[in-house]
């Protein structure tokens, strides 16, 4: 039985895919690296980000991935203003609210940016623990995970994670939680079906999935 929802957050509840590939993309045409079309984004994302950057064209040989991370945190910040969440996304979280689940945010965002994002979107109240990580370079959150896991005492059976990633399954599976991925983020469906998982192409779905167990 679920008793803790597990969140990601960018791709996840922050409807942000375009952003960041114009984000990265303005970077790309400073390098006259081709650019990235939304399709191969969504073919070659994923954590560690650095590897990611380097399927995209960036040679570190050049330059160190500081460089193009910080540059991309700064043109990511200046659109983040525009972003919206998901259209179901207020709908799905109070359901689970309402329903006596709880609920918590496990995202590779610098920890800071990450909770204002979530109050400036006017949905922190839905969750007990938001967690982020300490930096901009989106290494991994596996180890924040387990952190998590630790430091409020959760039983890993009771607990979903819901992301976008392979990076999502990979930190349920190493953590011990379930895990649903949703198709309508920064990674293909057919990437996604490699892992085996749930799948949902809205999160309206999982009031169904979850409740129903």
């Amino acid at each position: 039985m679920v008793k803790t929802i597990i969140w990601d957050w960018n791709g996840t509840l922050l409807n942000d895919l375009d952003l960041s590939l114009e984000s990265v993309n303005v970077l790309l045409k400073e390098r006259n690296i081709p650019e990235l079309t939304a399709e191969r984004y969504r073919d070659i994302f994923g954590f560690p980000v650095v590897d990611y950057y380097v399927k995209a064209g960036f040679d570190f040989e050049k330059e160190p991935f500081e460089i193009p991370a910080k540059q991309y945190v700064k043109l990511y910040a200046a659109g983040a203003p525009k972003l919206n969440l998901f259209q179901d996304v207020v709908d799905t979280l109070n359901f689970f609210k309402e329903n006596g689940y709880r609920q918590i945010v496990l995202s590779a965002m610098k920890d800071d940016n990450l909770k204002l994002m979530i109050n400036n979107a006017g949905i922190s109240h839905f969750f007990e623990h938001i967690f982020g990580i300490s930096d901009n370079y989106a290494r991994e959150k596996v180890s924040l995970g387990k952190q998590v896991v630790e430091k409020l005492n959760l039983n890993p059976s009771e607990c979903l994670m819901v992301g976008d990633t392979l990076h999502d399954a990979e930190v349920a599976e190493q953590c011990g939680f379930d895990c649903i991925l949703f198709s309508g983020g920064h990674v293909s469906k057919q990437r996604l079906e490699t892992k085996g998982k749930i799948i949902v192409d809205s999160l309206s779905e999982l009031k169904q999935i979850i409740h129903l167990q």
